[in-house]
């Protein structure tokens, strides 16, 4: 990764820097979002820069550029990195603080992050998810303060599972980096309230559609154990099928119907977004920035 992007600024990824005053580092104040990069092409771009500016307003942090410049910079950002495959991060900070803690100025910064696609057997077999009691501070904002999902990271890991799910000890709301839903005698369920608007999981209710009812709701913790199939997704991970909770199976402990279904589904939507994006010329090279 060769530049990064900070304030309108295209500058050298190894000297990208903000000064030690900054409100993100001081106080942990400031929003991001992660966009994966499909063939050159930035997937859902739109609805991400709309959570990007939700995410803001919720912090009441003004974002310095307007959505077509913001896209402007992502895609000459991807063409100077020659960037095919991988995600990009963009960041907007509480800005430089003298008393390190009102608010000033916002910082952006967008750089390029190389990303490893989750191994197939998640697909194929199922994922295994682990439980942790946590409420997020504004869910519906995706601000950096992602400690707990960092801190259990290594335990994630030495259970053999790819997530941690949150849940307040009688409902379940989300995973660390990810967004949940399950499915019970036929209906798919996911939270409207409380959690992050997954942009992911926005795509695959639309493919969900036709294929099941589907109920916005909150998921209590007995359902999930309860569940017949149990999703995860996000920008990474897509569409995953998670066949474990804890110690115990979902369901038959095999990938379920359902799941496989909305994977297909997802994938052939994800094509019809790509190539409508590069007919559109939504690409850094057709618009040759």
């Amino acid at each position: 990764m060769k530049y990064a992007h900070i304030n309108g600024t295209i500058v050298e990824h190894a000297q990208a820097s903000l000064h030690i005053s900054d409100l993100g580092l001081r106080r942990g104040y400031g929003v991001f979002e992660f966009f994966r990069i499909l063939r050159g092409i930035p997937v859902f771009l739109e609805d991400h820069l709309q959570r990007f500016e939700n995410s803001a307003r919720l912090l009441e942090l003004e974002l310095p550029y307007s959505r077509d410049t913001l896209e402007g910079f992502i895609l000459e950002l991807i063409r100077m990195n020659h960037l095919e495959q991988g995600g990009i991060q963009m960041l907007l900070t509480g800005g430089y603080s003298e008393d390190a803690f009102t608010p000033g100025r916002p910082n952006l910064v967008m750089a390029p992050i190389a990303v490893n696609p989750p191994p197939p057997h998640l697909y194929e077999q199922g994922g295994k998810v682990i439980l942790h009691q946590n409420l997020r501070e504004l869910p519906e904002a995706k601000t950096t303060d992602y400690l707990v999902a960092v801190r259990l990271a290594r335990r994630v890991r030495a259970e053999g599972a790819t997530e941690v799910v949150y849940h307040d000890g009688q409902w379940v709301s989300e995973g660390g980096r990810s967004s949940l839903s399950v499915i019970k005698n036929g209906v798919l369920i996911t939270a409207r309230e409380g959690v992050l608007p997954g942009i992911t999981r926005k795509h695959m209710l639309q493919v969900a559609k036709p294929l099941l009812p589907i109920e916005e709701r909150a998921i209590a913790l007995g359902e999930l154990f309860t569940a017949d199939e149990v999703l995860l997704t996000g920008a990474t991970r897509q569409v995953m099928p998670i066949t474990q909770i804890e110690d115990k199976p979902v369901g038959s402990g095999l990938v379920g119907p359902y799941a496989r279904a909305l994977m297909e589904a997802f994938k052939k939507h994800l094509e019809a977004y790509l190539l409508e994006r590069a007919a559109a010329g939504k690409t850094s090279v057709s618009k040759g920035i």
